[in-house]
Formats: C-alpha cells, sequence, structure tokens
C-alpha cells in the first residue's frame, strides 16, 4: 500500500471507487490527446480492463497510483520493474541494474502547467530510492508530447535516445524519446 503525503500533493493506491474518475478522465479527448489516444473509446468495463486487471506484460509487478492534490484526484501514474526483454528493448546490458519505468497523466487539465507533475515525479523518485533501491528510472514519452518532456527534465530525466516508430497512437506508429533518471552514484 502506496502513500506519500507532501504539503498538497498525496499519492496513493488506486482503489476500486476510483473507477469513475478513471472513465472521466478516460473519456476527456485533451487527456486522451497524450495518453491512450482520441480513438479509443473508454466504457465502465474498459476501464476495468485496463486499468484493474492484472498486468499481464509485467508479471503484475505493477504499483498503480492516484496522484491527489489538495484532497482531489487529479492524475493516474503506473510504476512496475523493467524486467526480462525490456531490458534489451531499451538497451540495458548491465542486468543487474534495478531499473524501474513509469508513466503517468493528469487528469484534469486545470491541474496542467502547474508544477504539480515535476513534484508528482520527484516523490515517485525519491520512494524508488528509498524503498526499491532503484538505480535507475525509465519513461517512453511521445517526441510531439513537448509539455510533458519538459515536465521530465524538471524532474531530472533526460533523453537517452530515440525510438523510432515506438508506438501506436491514434492508428499511426508514434516515434518516442527514451528518457532516463539515473541516481547520484549509481
Amino acid at each position: 500500500m502506496l502513500d506519500i503525503i507532501q504539503d498538497k500533493i498525496r499519492i496513493r493506491t488506486m482503489a476500486s471507487d476510483d473507477a469513475a474518475v478513471l472513465l472521466k478522465w478516460m473519456t476527456d479527448m485533451r487527456v486522451l490527446e497524450f495518453y491512450e489516444g482520441r480513438d479509443k473509446r473508454y466504457t465502465p468495463e474498459l476501464i476495468q480492463e485496463d486499468f484493474f486487471e492484472e498486468d499481464e506484460e509485467n508479471g503484475g509487478n505493477v504499483i498503480k497510483v492516484i496522484l491527489e492534490y489538495d484532497g482531489k484526484p487529479i492524475g493516474y501514474g503506473q510504476i512496475y520493474s523493467i524486467t526480462g526483454e525490456a531490458y534489451e528493448e531499451y538497451g540495458y546490458e548491465n542486468r543487474n541494474e534495478t531499473v524501474y519505468g513509469i508513466d503517468q497523466f493528469i487528469g484534469e487539465p486545470d491541474y496542467w502547467n502547474r508544477g504539480i507533475g515535476t513534484e508528482y515525479l520527484k516523490l515517485v523518485l525519491q520512494f524508488l530510492q528509498e524503498e526499491k533501491q532503484a538505480d535507475a528510472v525509465i519513461m517512453d514519452p511521445h517526441q510531439d508530447n513537448t509539455r510533458a518532456i519538459k515536465c521530465y527534465q524538471k524532474a531530472g530525466f533526460r533523453i537517452i535516445k530515440s525510438l523510432p516508430e515506438h508506438e501506436l497512437h491514434e492508428g499511426k506508429m508514434r516515434d518516442c524519446y527514451l528518457m532516463e533518471y539515473r541516481y547520484q552514484g549509481r
């Protein structure tokens, strides 16, 4: 059970009663433009399938969280260890390293561009260092998602390499960046 609180930000493990707010966010075209795609039509059943059923690809090791600001749910995140083929896909040769991947979005557009995403990332990075002894944390945003990339860079991530045609989004293969946060001395 994850529960991190700092100032007005809270990061907590997602609960079943978060389904309604997830459906709200996943039917907002402004959010879908950057996360999952505007061509994906979410229903309550698809929310259950995509967000609440065990993640087969990562062996069920995904920590799914809700970001709250001043008591209001405003975003979603997932944290997972990089294992197996993903090491090779992202070019990590040292399998003795502990590498985590993260994905996130702020689902309430009124909270965009306020620095909340950067603070969220700093708290997640601190958690992964202290609780999971991570050596590095990665993510792979679309190259045209400049707002998110700037947020990630403010939190200390750097672009490692380009991932051409890496992810299917709105019917087209999209170029992404591999971004990494590496802990000092690791």
